[in-house]
């Protein structure tokens, strides 16, 4: 038998689950795993031919596509809700079960309570914490050890580039998320108002859509902060990174587990700002790879010190990238966690 793995869901360009699993999609791909994908609603075109060129196969989902497979989701609560369909259409071999938030889904408890999820896979201690005792609750939980998300430094889907020049005309202050009012804290816009720079200030934010200005406001509440904002996927992610010099990533109550708009300010030389709690934390290094703070005045203050030296946000972006070179983008690291899974039986 090959060395395949199925996936219940699809890629996509928007950060977060989606390019978790695009990332290792090439991971799997660049060590001749076999990758089928079914998605559970229409793939993005542009998303399903870098798919294809990547070798990997679309299937049309049906009940059995899945027996006896190695399966794994991220996120995807399509297959949650048609477990127990796909169960007893043709049980697959092995289910694999990341829930990429910090809270359990009430069909993932169900689900588990069945005995139709046999490996959760955490990216964080602190998620690892949250959803276990409500799991255990309901049955034994078994986890994938070991694993850590990839990060393709390489990725054709997000062309993500190290910028190391220092700022010129302007100092960029940004923020990036879904539009979901969790995702942003109540007074984003003050943050950004509080920040002082040796130059002009811009402020750029992207996904800053319908819900979030409901909780943040539509406009600044003062009239001196030169902004600008996207809604979801109105430019691309680096030409996103390319405009800003700093990210402040504080959230307004979605607990964040392990954001992959770290990962891909790491990669752009953006230094990263976060709060100091949740899974966030445990990525960022505070005072070496970014800095974790516990209000958003501590982020202006952190910012406005970037923005006044130089060789500090130049240091940490640095350690930032190194960082993510040797933790985050090393596959040897990332596939180890599946080998025993891929080999095939005998």
């Amino acid at each position: 038998m090959a060395r395949e793995i199925w996936v219940a869901g699809y890629p996509s360009f928007v950060g977060g689950a989606d390019t978790e699993l695009d990332h290792m999609i090439d991971l799997w791909r660049a060590h001749d795993v076999a990758v089928h994908l079914v998605p559970t609603c229409p793939p993005d075109p542009a998303m399903k031919q870098l798919c294809d060129d990547r070798g990997c196969r679309t299937h049309d989902y049906r009940d059995d596509i899945f027996r006896d497979k190695l399966v794994i989701s991220f996120c995807n609560g399509e297959l949650l809700k048609r477990l127990p369909q796909i169960a007893r259409a043709g049980r697959p071999r092995t289910v694999l079960w990341a829930n990429c938030m910090t809270w359990n889904f009430d069909d993932e408890l169900q689900a588990h309570e069945q005995g139709l999820i046999d490996l959760y896979l955490f990216q964080s201690d602190y998620q690892r914490r949250m959803l276990l005792p409500k799991l255990e609750e309901r049955g034994a939980v078994r986890v994938l050890e070991g694993y850590r998300p990839y990060f393709n430094l390489e990725s054709r889907s997000q062309r993500l580039n190290f910028r190391s020049a220092p700022p010129e005309e302007y100092f960029g202050v940004g923020r990036v998320s879904r539009d979901d009012p969790q995702k942003f804290a109540a007074e984003t816009w003050m943050t950004f108002a509080k920040v002082s720079a040796p130059r002009p200030i811009k402020v750029f934010m992207l996904g800053f859509g319908e819900q979030a200005q409901k909780k943040c406001g539509s406009v600044p509440p003062c009239n001196w902060l030169d902004w600008m904002y996207w809604t979801p996927g109105a430019i691309p992610v680096h030409e996103f990174f390319q405009k800003i010099h700093v990210l402040i990533h504080r959230t307004g109550g979605s607990r964040e587990n392990w954001p992959r708009i770290v990962l891909e300010a790491w990669a752009s030389g953006v230094p990263v700002i976060v709060d100091n709690d949740y899974g966030v934390a445990e990525m960022v290094r505070d005072g070496e790879t970014g800095f974790c703070v516990s209000s958003s005045d501590e982020a202006s203050f952190r910012a406005s010190q970037l923005a006044f030296d130089e060789p500090l946000r130049q240091r940490i972006a640095q350690n930032a990238y190194q960082a993510l070179v040797d933790d985050h983008a090393n596959p040897s690291r990332s596939l180890a966690a599946f080998q025993a899974l891929l080999e095939p039986r005998g």
